[in-house]
């Protein structure tokens, strides 16, 4: 590649607004579906704004993907504006301990911050006593997130949470946010942590609604008009809500736009989505097949048919148990009644293979109907995985 083709590249049209929008550093002006964290926090944290001597210490529990870390720098940015409108000094630092796994190293980073030293010489305590110095020198206060603290030991944790105690209420302008996943707090969490939590905030992962409000939210800060619509948003939404991570969700939307441009391509389509969800989160396998029989790989083998022939993001029980009848008749099997080809339907589903709702006809007064679609594979690389595996059953 010479360097005019190299600049071609940064010339050609891009489907993005604001790519930076879907990092998973990046904290939106706008926080969805949070709002009782917030306001436990607000109301935990809201009295250093009043108190002279407050120090709190709060974790934040939850799942991956459920907007821990999130929550908690969007509300210390925002915490850090209104303290400022009452000329409080707040510095928010946060800190990863998949980076940082010991509370030494936090402790020197923050003392290489806040005196430009390197900290040699001086023990975790000395140290710290010097931070604390310079913030009541700076007449300034610290909130400290640690995120993933599982990571250090509980003594290092308990530590953390002691400094008020250890060195007074008068001195310790620090107050922290911890943030943990539920299974791996329990490896560290002891009755004296416990003791020294002022609040417990346990987050509950998004559901099928609230997943649609944020990605809809981030989509319109991410990307120009029109290139994803709301079929699209609804897939994703629904891998969010199976496998209830919203990084995913996110993740999978930047995967997408990333793929639409390299292809150059205007808008992200249905397979696209299947592509990224598989890339993001590889829940297809190929040993996914040894829990199914010969009818529900037809069902499966139906849906995909049908909806590589729609080429929307869902299709109708009915159009895919069509499809089902024609490819049993192909391969010389005899196709079950629809009542059964539904009964395969709600196996793949608990199965995390396919997602199916039931949308109301808005024609009809009381007609509903049921949508199916694929979550993790494009409906093309299926029909070929199973072409593959039906060749060699029935040939």
């Amino acid at each position: 590649m010479d360097e005019k083709a190299f600049r071609q590249f940064f010339k050609e049209k891009s489907v993005f607004k604001s790519a930076s929008s879907l990092d998973m550093s990046y904290v939106p002006d706008k926080l969805y579906c949070r709002e009782e964290a917030i306001k436990n926090l607000v109301f935990n944290f809201r009295r250093i704004l009043e108190e002279d001597f407050s120090s709190i210490n709060v974790l934040i529990l939850g799942k991956g993907g459920v907007g821990k870390t999130c929550t908690a720098r969007y509300f210390g940015r925002n915490f850090r504006t209104i303290a400022l409108e009452k000329d409080v000094s707040v510095f928010i630092e946060y800190y990863n301990c998949i980076n940082f796994r010991s509370k030494s190293k936090i402790i020197r980073e923050l003392l290489a911050k806040y005196t430009h030293g390197s900290g040699r010489g001086f023990s975790d305590d000395e140290a710290l006593k010097l931070i604390l110095k310079q913030l009541i020198r700076e007449k300034g206060y610290m909130l400290l997130i640690i995120d993933e603290v599982h990571l250090l030991r509980s003594d290092e944790i308990l530590a953390f949470l002691d400094i008020a105690e250890t060195y007074g209420h008068q001195n310790a302008k620090l107050s922290i946010i911890l943030i943990s996943r539920n299974r791996d707090w329990m490896t560290v969490e002891t009755e004296r942590i416990l003791s020294r939590l002022n609040e417990k905030i346990k987050l509950k992962p998004y559901n099928y609604e609230e997943s649609k409000q944020i990605l809809e939210y981030r989509s319109e800060l991410a990307f120009k008009e029109y290139v994803i619509d709301d079929d699209i948003l609804n897939m994703v939404s629904q891998i969010v809500a199976d496998h209830e991570n919203m990084r995913h969700g996110i993740e999978i939307l930047r995967k997408s736009g990333l793929y639409t441009d390299r292809e150059n391509l205007d808008s992200i389509s249905a397979d696209i989505i299947r592509a990224a969800s598989n890339d993001v989160y590889p829940t297809f396998r190929g040993e996914i097949v040894d829990q199914l029989n010969d009818q529900e790989l037809l069902a499966l083998f139906g849906i995909a048919r049908s909806l590589i022939n729609k080429d929307e993001p869902f299709t109708l029980v009915d159009d895919a148990f069509e499809e089902y009848q024609i490819i049993s008749e192909t391969y010389s099997v005899e196709p079950h009644v629809k009542m059964s080809f539904r009964k395969y339907i709600r196996t793949l589903n608990q199965l995390k293979i396919i997602a199916s709702k039931t949308v109301r006809i808005e024609e009809a007064e009381r007609g509903r109907h049921l949508e199916i679609t694929l979550l993790d594979i494009p409906a093309l690389k299926l029909e070929e995985f199973l072409i593959e595996i039906f060749n060699k059953k029935f040939s």
